[in-house]
């Protein structure tokens, strides 16, 4: 768990380098680093539901490519989409945390609502206050799992 744990941080910190820093390589090594770390998640969290967790990969492909041709173009629109597959992978995997016998079912249900917090957020004309808050609250949620993972005994 710590391995997942650590490419979760690295994930993370790639994410906010490339995006802060507007660097295109940076931005889509990121994007490639979120792929690595939906399948090490999905082999973690796999036993609660095996069915339910085998819809976390194709979520997290289509949400990465989509998420990395709108980095590319540079088009809002696009990177607004790749949000809604992003947030029914969040909730998928919510479940699984929440599913399995050895992660906290608040952590579960904490990543499951950032989900659902994406989804508020690509509501077209939610008043940019709310749409910050809710992506502030994935981003916490991200960061508690990320955390967790890190100091959590092996299951």
């Amino acid at each position: 768990m710590k391995f997942v744990g650590l490419v979760y941080v690295a994930f993370l910190l790639l994410s906010l380098a490339g995006e802060r820093l507007r660097n295109m390589p940076l931005q889509l090594v990121g994007n490639a680093t979120g792929f690595v770390l939906a399948v090490l998640l999905y082999r973690l969290f796999a036993p609660a539901d095996p069915h339910i967790a085998l819809a976390m990969l194709p979520l997290a492909f289509i949400h990465y490519v989509i998420q990395g041709v709108g980095q590319v173009r540079a088009d809002a629109g696009t990177l607004r989409l790749a949000l809604l597959p992003f947030a029914v992978y969040l909730m998928v995997l919510g479940y699984l945390i929440a599913r399995s016998t050895f992660a906290p079912i608040a952590l579960g249900l904490l990543i499951a609502l950032g989900g659902l917090g994406w989804l508020i957020a690509v509501v077209p004309r939610v008043p940019t206050w709310s749409a910050l808050a809710v992506v502030l609250f994935g981003i916490v949620a991200e960061v508690a799992l990320a955390i967790w993972l890190l100091v959590a005994p092996e299951p």
